[in-house]
């Protein structure tokens, strides 16, 4: 029954995905295999980390004393907090979004393209004339966007841990050393995510470049 339950809850929560509608045809024709259930895991995925700082920083404010974790094994909380894990997974994908392409995209896709409109033609013509490399590529665009959104994620987490830790157990002998070790903990994290995303971020414009280079080879041989 429970498994019903939840089948229909995943379907109603990743219904407005379905729905969508992108408004330029070139979006369209880039969307490829990525499945509604697939975008569904990704985002709860994301949201898990933005629900822990969300959490953190609300223990900060309210306390934490008195917290039963048992209200955790009813099953209306739990699909209630997918719902706000997967919204929390949209908005914080969306602004780990405008923070990287701020920060970070334009200095490591200049390297193979010449502004963001030449690697959209590429890209576009890869995903259409080449499905097999395409699938790839939206496997490795996943990864991308939950490294990306985890770097995020994981230094809020840093600094919410602390604003808990102080506001919650100032008084405490092991106050320094709970702070040390978390910071160092998530600070890490956000680190070695933004490692990872730039790595996956380097080699899909390296990638695309060199397919849409064999591509232009082949639909023009030389003479």
């Amino acid at each position: 029954m429970r498994r019903v339950v939840l089948e229909e809850t995943l379907t109603f929560l990743s219904a407005p995905l379905r729905v969508l509608k992108l408004p330029k045809h070139a979006e369209r024709q880039d969307a490829g295999p990525m499945t509604t259930t697939n975008l569904f895991v990704e985002l709860v995925v994301i949201g898990v980390g933005a629900a822990g700082w969300v959490a953190m920083t609300i223990g900060g404010l309210v306390g934490v004393e008195g917290v039963d974790p048992r209200w955790l094994e009813s099953y209306p909380v739990l699909v209630a907090l997918l719902a706000v894990v997967y919204v929390l997974g949209i908005i914080s994908d969306r602004i780990a979004d405008v923070v990287f392409a701020s920060l970070f995209t334009a200095s490591l896709r200049k390297r193979h393209f010449v502004d963001k409109a030449d690697f959209q033609r590429a890209r576009r013509a890869v995903l259409q004339q080449l499905p097999v490399v395409a699938e790839a590529q939206h496997y490795g665009r996943t990864r991308l966007r939950i490294c990306r959104g985890w770097a995020i994620n994981s230094a809020l987490m840093a600094a919410s841990f602390n604003w808990l830790m102080v506001r919650q157990f100032g008084s405490s002998p092991w106050l320094r050393e709970a702070v040390i070790a978390g910071s160092a903990l998530f600070l890490t994290l956000s680190v070695a995510s933004w490692w990872a995303w730039r790595g996956l971020c380097a080699t899909e414009y390296a990638k695309t470049r060199e397919y849409a280079e064999h591509l232009a080879v082949d639909s023009h041989p030389p003479a």
